[in-house]
């Protein structure tokens, strides 16, 4: 017990001293470009600018009281960091892993937001009271092409009469966006993300694979407990949508992260000498290879009850 407590220290030692190199360098180099492209207009007030869903800008206001350029994305990543890592507590996953995986570094070098997706989606999991865990199904639907499919799978697995419990919260905050923005925003919405959303190398590997991925959809529905199928919808939804960046990995890393996977995260580096940042399009290895291991994981322990049970006299 001692052995696992010291351990465990230092896993938290090594995080933290990650998490202040993530913070540091933010204070140094020159990134942050999406917060500044696209989320800090957003919470402005410029609802075409951030591409996402336009209630989203209820819970971004707080970025108009971030500093100005160059130090936003200073207190920005500062707030990420703080955050994963008490999100990466509450599901028990290794956090010096997280934090260096590639998915991290690419989610703080961008600015990105993914953040709050991991908050709803760990509310929606962990939480017990329904209006909290509806809160939690509205922050995860802040990117609705990462994340919809499996909180409808999680959703799934609640009994029936729940449902109306867990949905009304989203369902009001849909209402009030309709009052606020009209009845017509989700399709302004889309139509501005279809005709305007850049091709950007982050998203090469999902544009590659998503036509395969789709025949994947089903696989979710061959677990039964929640934190399962939440993995394995995450990893399909980054193999099943074009829209999905590999800074976004980390959501389904926050859930589960091996010293492996982290290795893997950086598979895509094997072909950078012969189709530099490019190569980037084949870093849908990590998610595979997950799911691969999760359905493995998953017969393993199928097999194992099974011969229990058969043993019993």
């Amino acid at each position: 017990m001692e052995n696992t407590s010291h351990k465990q220290k230092l896993i938290w030692m090594q995080a933290i001293g990650a998490g202040i190199g993530l913070i540091f360098a933010s204070l140094r180099l020159p990134g942050g470009d999406d917060l500044y492209r696209y989320y800090i207009p957003f919470a402005q007030g410029c609802l075409d600018c951030g591409y996402i869903p336009y209630y989203g800008k209820w819970f971004l206001w707080p970025m108009i009281l971030l500093p100005g350029y160059p130090y936003a994305w200073f207190v920005w990543t500062i707030i990420c960091v703080l955050s994963f890592m008490v999100l990466a507590h509450h599901t028990e996953v290794n956090p010096f892993w997280l934090m260096i995986s590639f998915p991290m570094l690419g989610q703080i070098w961008l600015g990105q937001i993914d953040v709050l997706i991991c908050l709803g989606l760990v509310v929606l999991l962990r939480f017990k009271n329904p209006y909290w865990r509806g809160v939690g199904i509205i922050l995860a639907l802040m990117k609705p092409q990462l994340t919809v499919l499996p909180v409808f799978l999680l959703i799934l697995l609640e009994r029936p009469r729940t449902w109306v419990k867990l949905l009304i919260v989203p369902v009001l905050v849909v209402i009030a966006s309709f009052f606020v923005y009209g009845l017509e925003w989700p399709i302004a919405w889309v139509n501005n993300a279809l005709a305007d959303l850049p091709v950007h190398v982050w998203r090469l590997a999902s544009i590659d694979v998503w036509r395969f991925g789709i025949f994947l959809i089903p696989v979710p529905l061959l677990f039964r407990a929640s934190r399962k199928r939440l993995l394995a919808g995450l990893y399909v939804s980054s193999l099943a949508t074009p829209f999905y960046g590999v800074y976004s990995y980390v959501i389904f890393l926050l859930f589960e992260t091996k010293g492996w996977s982290v290795v893997l995260s950086y598979g895509w580096l094997l072909g950078f000498l012969m189709w530099r940042e490019t190569a980037m399009r084949f870093a849908w290895i990590l998610p595979l290879g997950m799911l691969i291991y999760l359905l493995y994981s998953e017969w393993r322990e199928r097999e194992s009850s099974r011969k229990i049970v058969g043993s019993d006299p």
